[in-house]
């Protein structure tokens, strides 16, 4: 017994053996990214990312250029568009990150069971994954982080400069990414100081001089930003005015600086219930268990407990008074960290088994093993279909639906939501180059030449409502605007009028956008017309459900203000709802704020306003619509002057 445990531990202590099982993990989370990778464009941040993946050049409102410089060259090695190269980027850095942390915990724990079940969590925690099929920077910025403390571990078997200069090279380049790098600073310094004669070498002039050489080396990769002001017509006059301009625009500080630590203190008790969802979200009550008595098995290792504390505390800290409408992917770091400390639990286990059971101590070590592996496999399986986006091609068929019939010899003033937005400049850059595309706001002031010499042209001018908005309220009645028949914006119930009776349905109500109208009649009407009057919706709870059949009343209604999750089946479908999101703070989710799936498969991404599938009878989507939401259906107009 106690052969088969030094064995496991100096197979552990083996970078060969390290270095399999880190693989091994780096191997199936990319198997898992790779195959729920969203193929093309996405709206909000994603697709702004998208549309500059290979630019030339960066302004340094870009920033970013280390994730940038990865998703060109994976891009150019991949093939195809630049949005799936930009996705297929996060893709590797996500897998990589968790092979990381299997590596990270392999060193900590001498345990290559506890090290895999803790890449494996991180790997298929939800957060995380949606992350990584998405061109996002936040599985870039997991890998940097687990390279730092990859590097600091490495630091500290054998205490050199030259081992400090490489974490110090890896913690600069990963400036290159997300500010967020700067919330590492506390646990480098404080691990670094606390080890014996740290303090010394960390604060000697030649150590100091060596990190700030190296900050500027890191620092340099912003070149590529700052090279956009020096080629302006008219750059900053001087060098203060030149950082100044560039800071700003780099660190976005017009909107930061009001939201860190920007949470009003009447709010910040109430986010304990949406951390303690989130958390689960990742890592289900197991995990947060096993963390726990992994943080319990670090006390009598207290440079380690200072370690994964700081690295953990400084995060969670940002992240939980944080005011922005995504904190979950700020609690990434946090999570992290978690992550490590669950195979620190995983390794406490598996060295209490042979004490509490030392005649049957090979046996109890085999089935534990086999439960804290089978465990984040089981979490795999489970969040696999919720966050497979292979087939989501909603973005790309919504900005589709609103250019219809448009051609070179049509103007379309295309003013709309900002996350819709950003996936009207991918989409004219990279898809539609050919579509002529303005924005009512960046022609005010010339807009009714513009567009009575585009109509003199004999070219069509078309509107979408927030520029018929604009253009009212800046020119009265000086255009006249005509529906477009050839966009289908019809009212949600019309949509719906065609589906038979008996026709298998999901329609979700989630607290809808504050800055988008909700048409509680059109909801009414829809619901009337599924439910032959039975259940009538409106203003609802946060969350709000109904499922059943065409003119029945429905199977399922469920109305609640928290998150929950549901599973039933109706017509022979098995049915998943998932309600994935923390409403009302919630506001941008780019998996979606609920799903629904059938039979395994996913048919419905649940976004906040009203979200509608109808299913076949085998549970395959016969159509998916939706009403005041970011992907209704959105009209548009003819101009005409008068």
């Amino acid at each position: 017994m106690l052969e088969g445990v030094s064995w496991s531990r100096a197979t552990a202590d083996r970078p060969a053996g390290r270095t399999l099982v880190a693989l091994l993990v780096t191997a199936v989370a990319f198997y898992l990214y790779r195959s729920t990778l969203l193929p093309g464009v996405d709206f909000g941040d994603t697709a702004s990312l998208q549309a500059l993946i290979g630019a030339p050049v960066l302004n340094p409102r870009d920033a970013y250029p280390l994730y940038y410089a990865i998703g060109d060259v994976v891009w150019r090695i991949a093939g195809g568009e630049a949005a799936f190269g930009g996705n297929l980027a996060s893709a590797i850095c996500g897998a990589l990150a968790c092979g990381v942390l299997t590596w990270v915990a392999a060193e900590l724990t001498s345990s290559l069971v506890a090290a895999t079940a803790g890449g494996l969590l991180l790997a298929s925690s939800y957060t995380f994954w949606t992350q990584c099929v998405i061109a996002e920077v936040y599985a870039l910025h997991l890998l940097m982080m687990g390279l730092v403390l990859a590097a600091l571990l490495w630091w500290d078997r054998h205490r050199t400069r030259a081992r400090l200069a490489l974490v110090f090279g890896i913690y600069a380049l990963s400036f290159g990414n997300h500010l967020m790098t700067v919330l590492m600073a506390p646990a480098i310094v404080l691990f670094v100081a606390s080890a014996p004669g740290g303090a010394r070498l960390l604060f000697s002039p030649r150590t100091i001089a060596t990190a700030l050489a190296i900050a500027a080396a890191g620092a340099c990769q912003y070149l590529w930003n700052a090279s956009y002001l020096w080629a302006l017509p008219d750059p900053p006059a001087t060098l203060v005015a030149f950082a100044s301009a560039f800071w700003f625009d780099v660190t976005k500080s017009d909107w930061r600086e009001t939201m860190v630590m920007g949470v009003h203190h009447s709010v910040l008790m109430r986010r304990s219930s949406m951390y303690l969802f989130d958390l689960t979200q990742q890592f289900g009550t197991p995990g947060i268990v096993l963390a726990l008595l992994g943080l319990g098995s670090v006390v009598r290792r207290p440079r380690l407990l200072l370690l994964l504390l700081s690295a953990w505390v400084v995060p969670f800290v940002f992240a939980y008074t944080y005011n922005v409408g995504d904190s979950h992917v700020f609690f990434l770091p946090s999570h992290q960290i978690v992550a490590l400390l669950a195979a620190c639990g995983v390794a406490a286990l598996l060295a209490l088994a042979p004490r509490a059971w030392p005649s049957s101590a090979v046996g109890v070590l085999t089935v534990l093993s086999a439960l804290v592996l089978a465990y984040p496999v089981w979490r795999a399986w489970d969040t696999w279909p919720a966050v497979d986006r292979h087939a989501d091609r909603r973005p790309v068929d919504w900005l589709s639906a609103v250019a219809v019939n448009l051609g070179p010899r049509d103007l379309l003033l295309g003013d709309v939501n900002w996350q819709l937005e950003n996936g009207f400049d991918y989409y004219t850059q990279r898809l539609r180059p050919d579509l002529n595309f303005t924005r009512a706001t960046d022609t005010i002031l010339t807009l009714p030449f513009l567009v009575r010499d585009n109509l003199a042209d004999g070219r069509g001018v078309y509107a979408t409502p927030i520029a018929r908005q604009l253009a009212r309220a800046a020119y009265g009645d000086v255009f006249a605007f005509e529906p477009d028949p050839a966009v289908d914006s019809r009212p949600l119930a019309a949509r719906l009028s065609g589906l038979p009776a008996g026709t298998l349905y999901v329609l979700a109500v989630l607290s809808p956008y504050t800055d988008l109208t909700f048409d509680q009649r059109e909801l009414a009407d829809a619901t009337r017309l599924l439910t032959a009057g039975t259940a009538i919706l409106g203003r609802e709870p946060s969350y709000t459900l109904i499922a059943g059949r065409v003119g029945e009343r429905p199977v399922l209604d469920r109305r609640e203000d928290l998150p929950w999750r549901a599973q039933v089946t109706i017509s022979g479908v098995d049915l998943d709802l998932r309600m994935e999101s923390w409403l009302p703070s919630d506001t941008i989710r780019r998996a979606g704020f609920g799903q629904v799936v059938a039979n395994r498969a996913h048919v419905l991404i649940v976004e906040r306003g009203v979200s509608v599938v109808a299913l076949a009878p085998d549970g395959t989507p016969r159509l998916m619509t939706y009403a005041s939401s970011l992907f209704a259906p959105l009209p548009r107009y003819r101009l005409v002057l008068r």
